[in-house]
């Protein structure tokens, strides 16, 4: 019997469940003033700050995985994305796979096609705090950012960080718990 409750649970959740979930993902997305690409999957809903004037593109066929159901070690936390100045863009290609990752955009973070970013990883182009010890304390407003771009095909491990001003090149693999502070071929 209680195979029998499983079995229909687990067909109700991917036959309904999953799809209105899916929907409800894409149409909060574009709530938060991101464009959406055709087929986006939404698992959990992310977390998405987006400043005024700032960009979010999302190509077709992405998944954004901020629950653990489908990832075999889990996520930490939602997936999220963030954009932290109205001149911000973050253009993600199609076909790209983000499991429990962060992606913060200063300036700007263009992802390609076909990349796959594991749980958890973290994406930056900027330090988020002033280099100078005396800003550190209250100042926002001279932050180093340079552009982060991650080529077509890439794959980058669990629980990686990538920095500010990094290009990772054409079907690189980052292994996991890497932090990338150089650009890699």
């Amino acid at each position: 019997m209680l195979r029998l409750i499983l079995r229909i649970y687990r067909k109700a959740v991917r036959d309904i469940g999953l799809p209105l979930g899916a929907w409800i993902g894409r149409v909060y997305l574009n709530a938060c003033g991101a464009r959406c690409g055709k087929n986006v999957q939404v698992y959990g809903l992310p977390t998405v700050h987006l400043r005024h004037g700032s960009r979010l593109v999302i190509g077709d066929g992405c998944v954004l995985r901020s629950t653990s159901g489908g990832n075999a070690i889990g996520v930490n936390h939602e997936v999220i994305i963030r954009t932290l100045t109205n001149e911000a863009v973050i253009e993600i290609g199609s076909r790209v796979g983000i499991s429990g990752g962060a992606i913060c955009a200063r300036r700007e973070v263009r992802i390609g096609n076909d990349v796959l970013i594991g749980a958890n990883v973290v994406i930056a182009d900027n330090d988020f705090h002033p280099m100078s010890a005396d800003d550190r304390k209250a100042r926002r407003d001279n932050i180093p950012a340079l552009p982060v771009v991650i080529e077509d095909g890439v794959w980058i491990g669990a629980d990686s960080y990538v920095c500010k001003g990094v290009t990772i090149g054409r079907n690189s693999i980052i292994g996991a718990k890497s932090v990338v502070t150089k650009s890699i071929p």
